[in-house]
């Protein structure tokens, strides 16, 4: 795998091609919607996309398909995404062909089988994430309501020895948002970039108090540190339908483990689409250009706060939104090209 700035600034030019190519830079590819964590800001293990059983997910050859589908249409970065994307046994395999067809992969884990399997996956990743909510065991075990800290931990010991890509995802509550400064602190002794992603309204949850995004920006200069700031910035108002940020659909592909789009996204669908070659026909029709007009303006898009959609759509127009997130991301890479420097002589060092 290419290391330092090289393998990381095609994540920038990925974001900018999709506006210029008119196609779609990302996809979401949810493998499974099971989960061995029960996330307090997060529906799938209590929501209805539990009920799914396994036997209707797609087959290992069905996902392969998906991908090669996903190429035609002009996907540059694969976010496998779940549910615990490593509760999939083929999760490996699914991986290594995504990189072999070209594509930048990206995964989520809760790491609690992380390190059993970190051998396995070595090299299949152009960033991995891990998630943590506070620095010490609590409240971090109890957000999760699981006992996931221990493996959390072992997990950036591993990844760290392997030379892999990872970061911390903390996702920033009115219950841990004082806890900033202690994990930016780890971020430095361990040698990863802490992203902090703002908890937004989800299934009835109220979302991080505006008080604790700007605590947040306070720290978005901080080494170690990745606050995008127009997310930042549009977290007070969110999505508004009348004059719509959100690009979803046109932006980033939502698929699910049963093999349909999720149109406009995964958090609201309208609308499931079968995911085959005939959405490869459907996507150049005039339906299709309509409902990609219709994105942003429902209803249930109004007020919305979800920045995994947000962010990838703040590169479809050159706006004040364009502008703060282009600079924090370019600050981003940056960055990580000095932890990733860091870490190698910290390696050196400790052999």
């Amino acid at each position: 795998m290419q290391k330092g700035l090289g393998a990381v600034v095609p994540n920038l030019f990925d974001l900018a091609a999709g506006p210029i190519s008119g196609k779609p830079v990302m996809a979401y590819y949810y493998v499974t919607y099971k989960c061995n964590a029960r996330c307090v800001f997060c529906n799938i293990p209590d929501g209805p996309m539990d009920i799914l059983p396994a036997s209707q997910y797609s087959s290992t050859e069905t996902v392969i398909e998906h991908l090669r589908i996903l190429k035609h249409l002009g996907v540059r970065l694969i976010d496998f995404t779940g549910g615990e994307p490593l509760l999939r046994k083929d999760m490996g395999h699914l991986l290594r062909t995504a990189k072999d067809m070209g594509f930048r992969t990206q995964m989520t884990t809760n790491c609690t089988l992380y390190p059993r399997k970190a051998r396995e996956l070595q090299g299949l990743f152009d960033i991995l994430n891990f998630s943590l909510c506070s620095p010490e065991a609590e409240p971090h075990n109890t957000i999760r309501r699981d006992n996931s800290y221990d493996s959390v931990m072992e997990s950036l010991e591993i990844a760290r020895e392997l030379g892999e890509p990872y970061q911390v995802i903390f996702v920033l509550t009115n219950d841990n948002s004082h806890f900033l400064p202690a994990m930016i602190e780890m971020a430095r002794e361990k040698h990863f970039v802490l992203k902090v992603q703002p908890e937004w309204e989800y299934f009835g949850n109220d979302g991080v108090a505006m008080d604790n995004i700007k605590i947040a920006r306070k720290l978005a200069k901080e080494k170690n540190v990745y606050v995008n700031m127009a997310e930042a910035e549009i977290f007070s108002t969110g999505n508004l339908k009348e004059k719509p940020r959100c690009k979803a659909a046109n932006a980033a592909l939502a698929i699910s483990p049963d093999g349909y789009l999720l149109y406009p996204c995964y958090h609201k669908v309208a609308q499931r689409i079968k995911f085959d070659w005939n959405t490869v026909k459907f996507f150049e029709t005039p339906k299709w250009k309509e409902m990609q007009k219709k994105v942003g303006t429902f209803s249930f898009c109004d007020g919305c706060r979800n920045l995994c959609y947000l962010h990838p759509s703040f590169y479809y127009r050159a706006d004040r939104y364009f502008v703060l997130s282009a600079l924090a991301d370019i600050r981003y890479l940056r960055e990580r090209r000095r932890i990733e420097s860091e870490r190698r002589q910290y390696l050196a060092a400790t052999a």
